[in-house]
């Protein structure tokens, strides 16, 4: 299972890369909306990142990152991942505390599934408003990240 979420996550920083490109591309007609929720991606990695290793969390699940940081966020919260997935069981169960100050509890599989499918649905988002504001969108669908 492990080597299973090694390569979503090797998806998900790929799929995330190509995004950032094409906001790079768009330039000064990318909606703040847009970046707003692309930057939204980043921070929830890094939230449930921290979660699982028991780190403070150094940013807001809002927050707005500006889009020459986004690639280096990107890596960060990837390989944070990749060393959860090496060095934690991914049945262990992680208890935390939500966003509304609710305690709750999940397994690191469960977390980590989220994430890829999270950064996936906001994705969809980003793009579908890029097509709104007349800018090219590209898929970052799972099956032509493997084709």
């Amino acid at each position: 299972m492990k080597s299973h979420f090694n390569e979503i996550f090797e998806y998900t920083k790929a799929s995330n890369s190509t995004c950032i490109q094409l906001l790079e591309k768009h330039g000064e007609l990318v909606p703040l909306n847009t970046l707003k929720f692309f930057s939204h991606i980043f921070n929830a990695h890094h939230v449930w990142n921290a979660r699982i290793i028991g780190e403070k969390q150094k940013m807001g699940i809002w927050d707005i990152h500006p889009l020459e940081n986004l690639e280096a966020l990107n890596t960060e919260t990837y390989e944070k991942s990749l060393s959860i997935i090496e060095n934690f069981d991914l049945e262990q169960v992680i208890a935390y505390t939500n966003s509304h100050g609710v305690d709750l509890e999940n397994k690191v599989k469960e977390i980590l599934f989220h994430l890829v499918n999270h950064a996936t649905y906001h994705r969809g988002q980003l793009m579908a408003e890029l097509r709104e504001a007349g800018l090219e969108a590209v898929s970052t669908d799972y099956i032509f990240y493997k084709r």
